[in-house]
């Protein structure tokens, strides 16, 4: 959709001899600590996300489950709902919901753990996927594991299927491809992949920041995962 206009039912695509310059991600971004989404406000991919679909705060969850599931939860539950309902009143064929948070922060586990059920109870036969990040072993953050732990029986109660990632293997690929000799990549410039610099807005001449190329790994996993569904093919599936 054109966020700058009222929701249309029909993207204009120019006839097919222009780019598409406004189709937007289906997705509402959620962070309680509101310096993230504003970095990517003022990143090469803001046009790709709807203003409109962003719910933030200023003070965070301070690394703690309980305040981001009793506190923010309660607060964001409506407007949680009405972003999400916005956003599937535009689907075809809905095939499912994809949560993609860490467990190791309050706002992560903590809100993002809130909103399953509520997804449960408002559109119970849609399936709900979770792609969640455990913070490694060597986390500074005190309370992740207790974090973790929190938000696991929430994901066993609420979640179709969890599709798990941990910070320390991430941190260990990475490490591992950046020691190998460049064509052993398969491509240039040693542990960029197929998925090239996601978190770097797309730009191959950018030099990459911390935990670009881990994110780089997820979003190629999830980008797999999801390539069955979003394309045809005799061997590629619908959900529903």
């Amino acid at each position: 959709v054109d966020s700058r206009s009222d929701d249309p039912a029909d993207i204009p695509l120019g006839e097919g001899t222009g780019a598409i310059r406004t189709l937007k991600a289906r997705a509402v971004l959620v962070d309680m600590e509101e310096g993230v989404i504003n970095q990517l406000e003022r990143g090469h991919l803001a046009d790709i996300f709807d203003a409109r679909q962003r719910i933030t705060s200023v003070s965070g969850a301070g690394n703690n489950w309980a305040h981001g599931h009793a506190v923010y939860g309660p607060q964001y539950a409506e407007e949680l709902l009405d972003k999400v309902r916005r956003a599937a009143e535009f689907c075809d064929s809905l095939q499912g919901f994809s949560l993609v948070h860490s467990l190791g922060g309050g706002t992560g586990s903590g809100l993002g753990t809130y909103l399953l059920p509520l997804l449960a109870d408002e559109f119970p036969s849609v399936f709900r996927f979770v792609s969640c990040l455990f913070p490694g072993v060597d986390d500074d953050v005190i309370t992740s594991p207790y974090n973790t732990v929190l938000a696991l029986n929430q994901l066993i109660e609420h979640a179709d299927c969890v599709l798990p990632a941990d910070n320390g293997a991430l941190a260990g690929i990475v490490e591992r491809a950046q020691r190998r000799p460049p064509h052993g990549m398969g491509t240039r410039g040693g542990a960029r992949g197929p998925v090239a610099n996601v978190a770097n807005a797309g730009d191959p001449g950018a030099k990459p920041r911390a935990f670009d190329e881990m994110n780089n790994i997820v979003a190629s996993l999830l980008a797999n995962l999801t390539a069955g569904m979003r394309f045809e093919g005799a061997l590629n599936v619908d959900l529903n």
